[in-house]
């Protein structure tokens, strides 16, 4: 193994310092064009696993953090999110080995393989029972959609490969001192900014609506004795949205301790609401079914009839199910399983529109691939339903919310997130955050429906993807079949014919 000086650590784990610092949670973005720069400068010292190690733990232990407020239920979850930073920074200290592996041109590394690899490496990161969403390089952006139009044709991952293509020409400038890079740096923020020109589709179908923003915590939301004030609670902000005069009433997700569906009392609550409204009402609630819990979306059209609904497919590992529970309870482990979550939720059976909507719940809508499926499927507008009340006014709620402005560029399509102890709000198709309110109460507004389709919608990941992929395979082959000529490092790639002039 690699071993560091004290510099070579400090800076591995200050750049993951700085780019946690980027991240929505921390919002000072800038920080991204250049965070990655002093693990750069120590990868081109140094070849190994170690540098991107310690990197990794320091950016997810940070940009995490969040997980940390779920121990006032679970005080287990501390050791779960140093096992979880452990496990994101041995994958960033694979890619580092990756990126330096018989390396010789630093340029190339730089520039193309780099981003190629960190490309990849996020993708891969949505995959698997610890799938994750959040951490993602392009989400630092959210609060300036000039620089993300790009998502609408490339898809998001497009943004984090040009990120490290910047960071990688600033590393080449420290240590070249060639102003040439600089420039190429400042270009690729252009390159970004350029896709701002590009022209929507015209409007589609008005509709006004009305999302309803609670803030009722997590401890009184699992108490069943709640339930009467609960939907007290809930039915007095369905009162206020009759006041807008909307086409839409959205509420957040489970609102209340209770299987809605299956409770008459309750589904005649909500489905006379529609009905005094004259306007669709949807709302996120408990499901049992054939002996299964589902977490669901239903919507009441406006004669108070239930008109559909859609079943999460994408659960929130450790929090709607354990992984590997089989394996626990063959260990031995089943009664710990069975104290931490008594029972798993089902999946649904696919990303599938509820009438014209497309409606992510919770976690499902920081993944790119459910929107765009919902809007394949002929989603005109989505809609986020969420409970962040787990995360306790955590940096949790506001990197949620930044999802919704990346979903709503990648598919040009208006997002609502309704959402109970988190952020409420609208995002346009560009993804200008319209409104948005933190607090308890009903944010009404206006959207368009629309029916076409964004490049990235159509193709999704592919071109990003591929391109990834081919300059990742080409690399490594060349490297494999040329033996290295040099340290790699970048003052020693002084063009030969300098020397010999």
């Amino acid at each position: 193994m690699t071993h560091l000086t004290w510099k070579e650590t400090l800076l591995s784990l200050g750049s993951g310092v700085l780019t946690a610092l980027a991240m929505p949670g921390f919002g000072a973005y800038p920080l991204v064009f250049f965070s990655l720069v002093p693990l750069f400068v120590v990868l081109d010292r140094r070849t190994g696993f170690l540098p991107g190690f310690l990197f990794g733990v320091a950016f997810f232990a940070i940009d995490l953090r969040w997980i940390a407020t779920l121990s006032r239920f679970y005080p287990i979850v501390i050791a779960g999110l140093a096992l979880l930073a452990l496990l994101f920074g041995l994958g960033c200290g694979i890619l580092g080995m990756a990126i330096t592996w018989r390396r010789q041109s630093s340029t190339w590394t730089w520039l193309l393989l780099a981003p190629a690899l960190f490309v990849l490496a996020e993708y891969l990161r949505t995959f698997g029972p610890l799938s994750l969403g959040f951490c993602t390089l392009y989400g630092a952006l959210f609060r300036v959609p000039m620089l993300i139009q790009s998502a609408s044709l490339f898809g998001p991952w497009f943004i984090s490969g040009v990120l490290v293509a910047i960071n990688g020409s600033l590393t080449l400038f420290f240590r070249k001192r060639h102003l040439r890079f600089v420039l190429l740096a400042g270009g690729l923020v252009l390159l970004l900014a350029t896709f701002s020109l590009i022209r929507q589709s015209s409007p589609g179908n008005p509709l006004s609506v009305a999302i309803v923003s609670s803030k009722v915590s997590q401890e009184d939301k699992l108490d069943g004795r709640n339930l009467p004030d609960l939907r007290d609670r809930y039915l007095e902000l369905g009162q206020q949205a009759l006041q807008a005069h909307a086409d839409l009433i959205v509420f957040p997700e489970s609102i209340l301790p209770a299987y809605i569906l299956q409770n008459e009392s309750l589904k005649h609550s909500f489905s006379e609401l529609a009905r005094q409204a004259n306007a669709q009402v949807l709302l996120g609630t408990g499901v049992f079914r054939n002996r299964e819990v589902y977490n669901t979306v239903a919507l009441f059209s406006e004669s108070g009839e239930l008109a559909d609904s859609y079943d999460m497919v994408h659960p929130v590992p450790f929090g709607e199910y354990i992984p590997g529970r089989g394996l626990l309870e063959r260990l031995g482990l089943g009664s710990w399983a069975q104290s931490f979550l008594p029972i798993d939720l089902s999946r649904g059976d696919g990303y599938r529109p509820v009438s014209i909507y497309g409606t992510p719940i919770c976690f499902e809508s920081t993944f790119p691939s459910p929107a765009r499926q919902f809007t394949l499927k002929g989603a005109q507008t989505l809609i986020t339903v969420t409970n962040d009340a787990w995360f306790d006014e955590s940096s949790e709620l506001v990197a949620h919310f930044a999802s919704a402005v990346f979903r709503a560029v990648e598919n040009r399509r208006w997002v609502i997130q309704a959402a109970n102890g988190g952020i409420s709000g609208i995002v346009s198709p560009s993804g200008d955050i319209v409104q948005s309110l933190r607090t308890e109460g009903v944010l009404s507004g206006n959207i368009e429906l629309r029916t076409d389709l964004s490049l990235y919608t159509r193709w999704g990941n592919w071109i990003v993807l591929c391109s990834s992929l081919l300059l990742t395979t080409c690399t490594l082959i060349w490297r494999l079949c040329h033996p290295k000529e040099s340290g790699g490092k970048i003052n020693d790639l002084a063009p030969k014919c300098k020397s010999e002039i």
